[in-house]
């Protein structure tokens, strides 16, 4: 159904004052593939901002909607810079109180979601769907450590501090069981397991 008509809600009354229309489709679809609540809920905020900017010519202002929306809704940026954020949207002709206002909460996309769409969330993932998800974000981190070494390491080199070369930084996850003391890597322990009998 098309929520932000004929719900109550205030997802629905800022979906239909900001235009935001297709939003009952994506916002579904989107958490049952697996996107989060609080992902969807910074997308529909940002989709918020980036009408309130464009109805003032936001080609004018000189940030994106991104800091915009940290500097109405979240503390993630310093005090000053979100006053500074406030005071050039407001001299843009941006309502800043009344955007703010609308911007919404995760826990609002929730009820939105579950009250009036009758959406189920993501479906139940099988075992090996679980696993690939694991392995996906341990990899990920295992990336992002090698690439931090490899820069606080060239840092080190360029500073004088350390001569290491032309280093090759591998990083290794390993498991131990502290039943058995079997050590392992992470696609054992995905796969088999220790093997350890349980108690």
């Amino acid at each position: 159904m098309d929520g932000h008509e004929d719900c109550g809600c205030k997802v629905g009354r800022v979906s239909a004052a900001y235009d935001r229309g297709d939003v009952d489709d994506w916002l579904p679809a989107a958490w049952e593939d697996g996107t989060s609540v609080r992902s969807l809920t910074r997308r529909f905020n940002e989709e918020l901002v980036e009408a309130a900017l464009t109805a003032v010519d936001g080609s004018r202002l000189e940030w994106s909607r991104t800091p915009v929306y940290e500097a109405l809704h979240t503390d993630e940026l310093p005090e000053s810079e979100a006053i500074q954020i406030r005071r050039e949207l407001e001299r843009a002709g941006v309502d800043v109180d009344g955007l703010a206002d609308d911007l919404v909460s995760h826990q609002t996309v929730y009820r939105h979601l579950t009250n009036c769409l009758a959406a189920s969330g993501p479906a139940e993932k099988t075992p090996e769907e679980r696993r690939e998800q694991a392995r996906d974000r341990i990899y990920a981190l295992q990336q992002r450590t090698s690439l931090v070494t490899e820069s606080t390491l060239d840092s080190l080199q360029n500073a004088g501090v350390t001569d290491l070369g032309d280093p090759d930084v591998l990083v290794d996850v390993r498991i131990v069981c502290r039943d058995c003391g079997r050590s392992m890597d992470l696609e054992q322990v995905l796969t088999d397991g220790c093997g350890c009998p349980s108690e």
